[in-house]
């Protein structure tokens, strides 16, 4: 088993997605087909508690399953969820820093933010004049991380006034939801 966990927010906000996503009688049906112990863990954890990763990928493996084996509408699921998770996990606080935020300085800061909130995997960024780049490092654990991770740091960039005209995702797809390698780009408008 690993050792690898998550804050509990994003276990409990990727069921709140499901639920946003769904409608509250499909999110329902839904969340009765999850294994017992991420059910316990959903009327037990805080935002702040460890959970095992696991609790997260098969959330993720649900929102992916939204989509009916469709991979476009997989992957739009996916992004949409973690854009949920990135407007969740920042507080009203944070959601002003952001508006001063850079590209640049966001970059520096996504692995702590991501470290603060995970206990395994690692985010490799650079920034370019009109790009972000993010590496995804050792997160196999880590179902569908790619296009959750699109969405997240999507989030982080329109709330620093960089809507993304564009993205890129590489190495990840409904038959390698855990790929070793996987990265992605994401262009703003200049």
């Amino acid at each position: 088993m690993s050792e690898t966990q998550v804050r509990g927010y994003t276990v409990l906000k990727t069921a709140a997605y499901i639920k946003h996503a769904t409608g509250e009688q499909e999110a329902k049906r839904i969340l009765q087909g999850l294994s017992p112990s991420l059910q316990q863990a959903l009327t037990t954890a805080t935002p702040a508690s460890w959970l095992p990763v696991a609790h997260c990928s098969e959330l993720f493996s649900a929102v992916a399953g939204l989509a009916k084996g469709d991979q476009a509408k997989a992957k739009a699921e996916l992004i949409n969820c973690g854009e949920f998770l990135g407007n969740e996990a920042t507080n009203t606080f944070l959601k002003l820093v952001m508006k001063i935020l850079t590209p640049a300085m966001f970059a520096k800061k996504l692995p702590s933010l991501w470290s603060r909130d995970a206990t395994g995997g690692k985010y490799d960024v650079e920034v370019y004049d009109d790009r972000i780049v993010c590496k995804l490092l050792e997160m196999e654990e880590f179902e569908h991380i790619g296009p959750i991770s699109v969405g997240y740091v999507s989030f982080a960039l329109q709330a620093m006034r960089k809507p993304v005209a564009k993205s890129n995702l590489h190495g990840w797809s409904l038959d390698k939801p855990r790929p070793k390698e996987c990265w992605f780009e994401l262009y703003w408008k200049t």
